[in-house]
């Protein structure tokens, strides 16, 4: 059977100001799972196209596909000023395939897997995959060669009498194949934005029950560190590549992967340069020491978890800053102004926090993008906001009330005092 997939991601700027064109890694990881062996199969990447649609059809056409797998990377671009909705775009390039082949289209990646039946009913794909999609997927393509039942696949979304049906269950990757990095256009993503990805570890992060998809990011599945060197090796010694940007929502946490990670490319002799997100909490001189001496050139914070204060994130946040600077570690900030309990005291704390605490650059938000599973989203649902979490498919942003109706009129006169502020 011949297999078309398709990276839908066009978004190539970081909170919509710098260059960022992020790698389809996860596509790349789906493409390796594929037994060519018993299937054809072809990437297209439209991250540097500029007529997608064309694209997609001479694809379609050329290749006559049997099955086409998208991959859908964001909802939307999660700013407030300048709000773009990804979903759209996604939809046109099922529709153009239609128009082209009877195709079987499959839908999957990070954004569907947030609400996988309404975005599989908005883009009118055949089937959809939940969760980790490279096993599923090429389980999937396996089912339909040989004809046979496909329903019992955990994470499958399919019609059944009208209406969405979401297998319980998830696969789950293991890495234990290397991403199909050769099928993508490595030159064009060399130097782009903070580096070319490369996934450390994944959270456990959803789990299915009778009614509802929870978010639990308690339980992580690291890659061994084998594992990840190669991959690092992999990138230059095949595409030259040296600038990477480890994957992972929280690289410090567990604090001791983290440093087996730094230990392993000091010790290796990588000549690297990386970058990644850090959480606040979880990390000592120890580790932030190693990070700099193996090659990293740029952390960004994400920010504080596990305080109710804003006073309390904030001094987290603070913290993890003394500790890059104690290394001259280059860090960037990420605060969300409007969220609930906000008041003109909570967002005065946040400037002159920011003022004080001088970042290579921050990205201040205008409200929260609500997603579903959240307690922002009951508190959406509580105030009127939302009526379902199903209109949270659209880009759905909360902004307190006390300040709903000055605080972006005050964050633009603040970013024009602060050319490294980025206004989202």
């Amino acid at each position: 059977m011949n297999v078309l997939l398709i990276a839908t991601n066009q978004a190539d700027r970081y909170m919509d100001r710098m260059v960022v064109r992020p790698l389809p890694v996860g596509l790349a990881y789906l493409a390796a799972s594929i037994n060519e062996e018993r299937h054809s199969m072809r990437v297209l990447d439209l991250m540097f196209s500029d007529d997608p649609l064309s694209e997609v059809s001479n694809a379609v056409n050329e290749f006559e596909p049997g099955v086409v797998g998208l991959s859908i990377r964001n909802l939307d671009n999660q700013s407030y000023f300048d709000t773009e909705w990804h979903l759209p775009g996604v939809k046109s390039v099922v529709d153009e395939i239609r128009a082209a082949s009877d195709a079987t289209i499959v839908c999957g990646g990070p954004a569907f897997s947030i609400l996988p039946s309404e975005c599989f009913e908005f883009v009118g794909a055949d089937l959809g995959i939940a969760g980790d999609g490279a096993d599923a997927f090429a389980d999937l393509v396996d089912h339909l060669e040989r004809g046979d039942d496909h329903r019992s696949i955990p994470g499958l979304v399919y019609r059944k009498d009208g209406a969405v049906v979401v297998t319980e269950g998830r696969f789950t990757s293991n890495f234990n194949r290397p991403p199909r990095l050769d099928l993508l256009d490595m030159p064009r993503y060399n130097g782009s934005g903070f580096g070319v990805g490369i996934i450390t570890k994944l959270a456990q992060a959803y789990y299915q029950t009778a009614d509802s998809e929870k978010f639990s990011g308690q339980d992580w599945r690291i890659r061994p560190v084998g594992e990840v060197i190669e991959e690092v090796r992999n990138l230059n010694t095949e595409f030259g590549i040296q600038k990477v940007f480890f994957i992972d929502s929280g690289f410090n946490i567990p604090m001791s992967s983290a440093k087996t990670l730094c230990k392993a490319i000091i010790e290796t002799g990588l000549k690297i340069r990386w970058n990644t997100n850090l959480r606040p909490g979880e990390c000592d001189a120890e580790l932030t020491g190693l990070m700099k001496e193996s090659g990293c050139s740029l952390v960004l914070f994400a920010e504080g978890r596990g305080e109710s204060s804003v006073t309390g994130r904030l001094k987290q946040i603070g913290n993890l800053a003394d500790l890059c600077r104690e290394v001259e570690l280059p860090f960037t900030l990420n605060i969300t102004f409007g969220e609930p309990g906000e008041t003109g005291h909570s967002v005065q704390q946040k400037i002159d926090f920011l003022d004080n605490t001088a970042p290579a650059f921050a990205t201040t938000r205008v409200g929260a993008r609500v997603l579903p599973n959240t307690q922002m989203a009951q508190v959406a649902l509580n105030e009127g906001l939302i009526k379902s979490e199903s209109d949270l498919l659209k880009p759905t942003f909360y902004v307190a009330p006390d300040v709903r109706g000055w605080i972006a009129d005050r964050l633009r006169e603040e970013s024009k005092k602060h050319p490294r502020w980025h206004l989202c």
